[in-house]
């Protein structure tokens, strides 16, 4: 059956009415209106200048938008006081930074779940149930998240809050309860989503593998995610001696952004956070990643799936290396909207994906995973793939035109006015500085270099980065379907994400 769009009947109906009216001639106004139209192009032989479309007008000049001043201070215990302060609603966003991320300790469930057991097993003073009721009174709420690098703790305030809310962090992160009951739920629940990663998530199965074969295995970023394995290892002895070792007052910033200036943070940080006491934080070790000698191939095998989320994996420089704003522009050319060549040609042009994408796994030390993806079908996977490579390999041949530069480095710049639309957004730019160790003005310097980045710094950065001959190349799919078809690009590992990532099989290289 035909269908129409909403509201189609209701104006079908108006037309029959109106025709059931007899004619009357306009009492005002002209009886025909000329609207003129123009697509840019010159007027052809015999036709008038106004039927030619006019060009729209250029864009203006980005505005500035400076990054807001952020006003620091250091308590006598070492932590760190991070200040933006802005009159323009009675609100504090916090966030406190714990640099104890998931690549610390014995294995990323230990650490993730030391977070999540902030919230989740009270403090001394309170049950999870109590603690959970008190934010709630402020008219606010807490949350945890943990990556590779960091731990936050982020909590929204009404101005007036702000004591009893900093009494409650404070008593979160200095004072957890670790309640042997609440963790062993926590586990379980823990244990139930990545279960369900494992099983259904083609972007975490393939995203743990990426991290697992580019890292060696005694690195902090080995380990992406957890297993059900994993999580059950971990004991209430566990988490108390990681929170003991990487919760300590050196190793964590305190930023405040909002209706509060310097003194005031400052003063209200050393009342609630100045008796918090511990040493220096551990070292961590991060050994960098190595990219295969040659092109390798790695399926993490989804029975029956009837799509495959594939993944190039190639290696990015540090964070903090000189030339990051033409890498980024580089990669938003290959694949950062729907402007890329990615998008224009793998999803547009060759109907090859209904998703395409180009992104750095951005990391605190050393080189990064950059990765080009493509979300297909499953029997679209090779010429997928296919497609990635050689949109990889045109980036080093085929240079970034004075067009594809200036649509890149005008989305990346002016991005920021969106980005720091709220404070609660300003706050976590912060946090991203906290993180990966970005210095203050950081955020103006960066943009002011992605503004002046020309086509031929984008080729330079586009050499250095694709390198598709010794790309890691990661599929989460089916493997009894795709698997004929990868090994023509070499030898492919199958993996079981739902076996603890064991190695199946290996299917020999096959002749093109």
């Amino acid at each position: 059956m035909r269908s129409f769009a909403p509201g189609f009947s209701a104006l079908t109906a108006a037309v029959v009415c109106l025709s059931c009216v007899a004619a009357t001639p306009a009492t005002y106004g002209p009886r025909k209106v000329d609207i003129p139209v123009s697509d840019g192009r010159p007027p052809k032989k015999g036709e008038t200048e106004g039927a030619a479309r006019q060009s729209p007008p250029t864009s203006g000049a980005a505005k500035q938008s400076p990054f807001p001043a952020v006003a620091r201070a250091k308590l006598a215990n070492g932590m760190s006081v991070a200040v933006v302060s802005s009159k323009t609603l009675p609100i504090v966003q916090l966030r406190l930074v714990v640099r104890a991320g998931s690549g610390f300790g014995p294995s990323p469930a230990v650490a993730t779940l030391t977070g999540d057991m902030l919230k989740d097993g009270g403090t001394r003073a309170m049950s999870s149930a109590e603690l959970l009721r008190r934010v709630e009174t402020l008219g606010s709420d807490l949350s945890v998240s943990t990556d590779f690098d960091a731990t936050v703790i982020a909590m929204p305030v009404i101005k007036d809050q702000l004591p009893e809310a900093l009494s409650l962090l404070s008593q979160v992160v200095r004072e957890p309860r670790f309640d042997g009951e609440e963790l062993k739920k926590l586990k379980a629940r823990s244990a139930d989503a990545a279960e369900d990663a494992a099983r259904s998530s083609g972007g975490f199965t393939a995203t743990r593998t990426i991290f697992k074969e580019l890292f060696p295995e005694k690195s902090a970023y080995a380990t992406f995610g957890n297993t059900p394995a994993e999580i059950a290892k971990v004991d209430g002895n566990a988490v108390r001696e990681f929170h003991r070792r990487f919760y300590v007052p050196k190793a964590t910033t305190l930023v405040l952004a909002g209706d509060v200036d310097e003194p005031t943070a400052k003063a209200l940080a050393e009342r609630h956070f100045g008796a918090w006491q511990g040493g220096e934080p551990p070292k961590v070790a991060a050994p960098g990643p190595k990219l295969p000698p040659k092109m390798r191939v790695v399926v993490a095998h989804r029975p029956k799936s009837v799509q495959s989320d594939v993944y190039v994996a190639m290696l990015a420089p540090p964070r903090k290396a000189p030339g990051w704003a033409q890498v980024r522009v580089a990669n938003q050319i290959l694949g950062g909207g729907v402007a890329s060549r990615l998008f224009m040609d793998v999803r547009e042009q060759r109907s090859l994906a209904y998703r395409t994408s180009a992104q750095v796994l951005e990391l605190a030390s050393g080189e990064q995973p950059l990765v080009a993806y493509a979300g297909t079908q499953t029997e679209k996977t090779g010429q997928a793939i296919q497609g990635l490579l050689e949109n990889l390999a045109k980036m080093t041949t085929s240079p970034p035109t004075q067009a594809e530069t200036e649509a890149a480095r005008r989305y990346l710049s002016d991005i920021f006015a969106v980005r720091m639309e709220t404070i609660g957004s300003i706050a976590d730019m912060v946090v991203t500085q906290e993180t990966f160790g970005l210095p203050d003005g950081y955020w103006d310097a960066y943009r002011r270099e992605i503004r002046a980045t020309e086509p031929d710094a984008a080729l330079a950065a586009a050499k250095a980065l694709y390198t598709p001959d010794r790309a890691l190349v990661v599929v989460a799919g089916d493997a009894d379907v795709i698997g004929p078809e990868l090994a023509k690009l070499g030898d492919v590992t199958v993996v079981d994400p739902e076996k603890e990532f064991a190695t199946l099989k290996t299917i020999p290289k096959a002749e093109r």
